[in-house]
């Protein structure tokens, strides 16, 4: 299988381009999270903050491990080729295309399929239909190649299809780095 040639960062139009809820601390992502009332990411549960803060130190710890070289404390959060169903997440939806070659390999995890989803599979022994050997895991870039071959593109299609795929919507990019996002923000 081909490795999708780029990365897809969605957004709401109003608030702009590459936010992360973490950035500016857990009582901040508190708030925004309160000031979430329309679209997919208002139906977040009340524990959602302190569970993505938790996930992106894993993340983090786990990339490292793995010879990655974050350069921040959270990430960008990205799709690995389109994802039409990620544009439900918000009420005026914008996209960001980033040619894959434009990012450093260090500076880029991955996760299928998105790492809250992958990682809720890895800990919790009562969605194990649902699980793969993937959960839990980050991958490198390197590796992105393996694990498409093993377990395919991720798609809405296959999700509407098969119940054991009924998550697996798209593997998910964490990009460690502000180089790239400062260029690209500036042209949105």
């Amino acid at each position: 299988m081909t490795i999708p040639k780029s990365l897809f960062h969605y957004y709401e139009l109003d608030n702009g381009p590459f936010r992360n809820i973490t950035e500016y601390g857990f009582e901040k992502a508190e708030i925004i999270q309160k000031q979430i009332i329309e679209g997919w990411n208002s139906k977040r549960p009340e524990n959602y903050v302190g569970l993505r803060f938790s996930l992106e130190k894993r993340i983090r710890e786990q990339f490292i491990l793995k010879g990655g070289k974050p350069n921040r404390n959270d990430p960008f959060y990205f799709t690995l080729g389109e994802c039409d169903w990620a544009k439900s997440w918000y009420i005026n939806p914008g996209v960001i295309k980033i040619p894959l070659t434009d990012f450093n390999p260090d500076h880029i995890s991955f996760t299928y399929p998105d790492s809250m989803v992958s990682f809720q599979f890895y800990d919790e022994p009562k969605l194990k239909t649902y699980r793969k050997n993937c959960n839990g895991q980050i991958f490198l870039l390197s590796e992105i190649s393996d694990l498409i071959n093993e377990y395919g593109i991720p798609s809405e299609e296959k999700c509407q299809i098969e119940e054991r795929l009924k998550y697996d919507k798209y593997i998910e990019a964490q990009v460690w780095d502000d180089e790239v996002i400062k260029e690209y923000k500036n042209k949105a």
